[in-house]
């Protein structure tokens, strides 16, 4: 072979190299990836074990095991701790509590120290959410659930809350949102100014005096569990301010 021909050869071979892409996983990990839940960084799932939680199909090209690794801190009543994916709950030495993190039960606050199987604390907002969380995944039933717990399958919004109050706090309060807004066993407070475990309403053209229509049950800023509507499962989910004719009242309502 000609030396012309040899040099032509090698430069054509590495120009070939260099076009060769980097696999698309190698590339996503370590990039920057944006959430609902949360910024954070695109690692192999076994790498965010305990340090924070996984989400899929936010980063570029996801292969599998690739996922975005969002790192949050939470605050609950039996202490402080991480955010962490309940499938990886196995990591946590302490116990895992529901409500005080982004996102639905999946994702749930690791708090160092004490038994994974104990309960909120009793006569608290805490025990309420808990309450409610429990029977998220069953059906919204209109007319269903009470302080006995679900019925006809299931709990319409103000059958779960009762039903939480019920478990929570052994006191009974009114079944229908409308009158649960307006019981004297509740202290009303400003919306912005909710805890865990408080509940808050929506009315028919915001007619909170005459026309409540649904409750929910505050976990953090910015979410609740509520059973919603027909169609929908009891659920963690954003609180809205107007939807379909009803807008949010002014006040919570506290039972705790």
């Amino acid at each position: 072979m000609q030396p012309l021909t040899v040099l032509t050869f090698l430069s054509l071979a590495a120009f070939s190299t260099a076009l060769v892409p980097q696999p698309l996983f190698e590339r996503s990990i370590g990039s920057a990836c944006g959430t609902p839940d949360g910024s954070g960084t695109c690692q192999a799932t076994k790498d965010c074990v305990a340090t924070g939680f996984n989400l899929a199909s936010y980063c570029p090209h996801d292969a599998n095991g690739i996922q975005c690794c969002v790192k949050k801190s939470c605050s609950t009543p039996q202490g402080s701790g991480t955010c962490i994916n309940t499938a990886d709950k196995g990591s946590c030495k302490g116990s895992m509590v529901a409500g005080y993190c982004p996102g639905d039960s999946t994702i749930q606050c690791c708090v160092s120290g004490g038994s994974s199987t104990s309960p909120p604390t009793s006569g608290s907002g805490s025990g309420i959410v808990s309450a409610a969380v429990k029977e998220e995944g069953l059906p919204y039933v209109w007319g269903g659930g009470g302080c006995s717990g679900s019925s006809k399958g299931g709990f319409d919004c103000s059958g779960l809350t009762q039903y939480a109050i019920c478990t929570a706090l052994d006191k009974t309060i009114p079944r229908t949102a409308q009158t649960q807004y307006h019981s004297s066993m509740g202290k009303h407070l400003p919306r912005a100014q909710a805890q865990p475990g408080d509940l808050i309403f929506w009315a028919s053209g915001g007619d909170c005096t005459n026309d409540v229509a649904h409750v929910g049950i505050f976990m953090r800023d910015g979410w609740m569990v509520n059973a919603a509507h027909t169609g929908t499962p009891v659920r963690e989910q954003s609180i809205w301010t107007s939807s379909g004719g009803e807008s949010i009242c002014p006040d919570a309502v506290r039972f705790w």
